[in-house]
């Protein structure tokens, strides 16, 4: 809680035998007259794709409450975990998605968010499931707002979210100290219309029986609070034996804006019960069209495993949907703690640099 290719044979897209020798004739127009008929079937699928598009654009255009968006996010990093280096072009959390609202009278609102993560570098689907970064149905009034679906946690986005000021917490610079306490799916929500300047939102994710659950529902509660130049944050989030909970608060002035939550956390590990403190400062400062950006962040974990994480960077934005940026980001391991990715090792360090865009549609 806490991301091969087959030799074609006869009647493939080339006709030589998998032993080198020639096909025979009958076999030969065979697989020509499958392939016309394939490429056929492949230029009506198109055909119809394009008649498809050509309708929701119509339909988007007739009714402005159904838009599509997204992001592409490419960057040249050159990343170093341990003693292994790796140069490359690489996606930085692209997505795109289509949302819509629907006024149904005295005040109500049906909504929805179809949002599918991809790879820029390569023009793939980020992860088995299309609609992998949201898949949202909701319900809007005087009321509040009913959730039902899949989407990221609240008290996240409460927190960690608002602390991540120069990336957004995407990218080779995430935050790799926060701790997720995570069940995206399944998830019914409930978020109360503003109360001031205060809004509260509780979830529950349903086990639904399934192993890959842990046979436990998933609980979020999340809070948030502006008041001036002054906004406050609070999460607290429970599946199964994990636990998690934090507070944020952040204050801007002029092209200046500061942010830093603490969070306090635990879970089960090999029937062993290990705890982790997490704490993290941002800072922000606009100058002239880009803004300079510093963070730093430290975390405890079982016994005497620590580690800290520091970033620094620069975006200079070309317009309100596209910046150039580049980051420099530092993760280090220390007696015994593997913060960070998956793929990483006890007292692993990473170092990052990353110089990329961003285009928002």
């Amino acid at each position: 809680m806490g991301i091969p290719k087959q030799v074609p044979t006869c009647g493939g897209a080339y006709w030589r035998n998998p032993k080198g020798c020639a096909c025979s004739v009958a076999t030969f127009f065979d697989s020509a007259f499958d392939s016309a008929l394939n490429v056929k079937f492949s230029l009506n699928n198109i055909v119809a794709a394009l008649g498809l598009l050509g309708v929701c654009a119509t339909a988007a255009a007739a009714d402005s409450s159904v838009t599509m968006y997204g992001r592409i996010d490419t960057a040249i990093e050159s990343v170093k975990t341990g003693n292994d280096r790796i140069n490359g072009v690489n996606n930085s959390n692209s997505y795109f998605g289509f949302k819509g609202q629907e006024h149904l009278g005295n005040g109500l609102k049906m909504g929805f968010i179809l949002e599918s993560a991809i790879n820029s570098d390569d023009g793939s689907i980020s992860n088995t499931e299309f609609f992998s970064n949201r898949s949202e149905l909701n319900l809007e009034g005087a009321f509040g707002t009913v959730r039902m679906g899949r989407f990221l946690n609240p008290s996240y986005y409460a927190v960690a979210d608002r602390t991540s000021l120069h990336n957004e917490d995407y990218g080779i610079t995430a935050d790799a100290l926060y701790a997720g306490v995570e069940n995206a799916n399944n998830r019914l929500a409930y978020k109360s219309p503003a109360m001031g300047s205060l809004t509260v939102e509780s979830s529950v994710s349903f086990h639904e029986r399934s192993a890959d659950n842990l046979g436990k529902n998933a609980y979020d509660l999340a809070a948030n609070y502006d008041h001036g130049n002054w906004s406050f944050g609070a999460g607290y989030g429970e599946w199964a034996q994990a636990r998690q909970y934090a507070l944020r608060a952040t204050w801007s002035e002029g092209g200046w804006t500061v942010s830093g939550y603490h969070q306090r956390s635990q879970d089960l590990v090999a029937g062993v019960t290990q705890k982790a403190n997490a704490s993290r400062i941002a800072v922000a400062y606009g100058v002239g069209a880009g803004d300079i950006q510093a963070n730093f962040g430290h975390a405890n974990g079982a016994g005497p495993a620590q580690a800290q994480q520091w970033t620094v960077g620069y975006n200079h934005h070309l317009s309100k949907r596209t910046k150039l940026y580049a980051f420099y980001t530092v993760l280090q391991n220390r007696h015994g703690a593997s913060f960070g990715s998956d793929d990483m090792v006890a007292n692993e360090d990473r170092k990052a640099v990353s110089a990329g865009i961003r285009h928002s549609f």
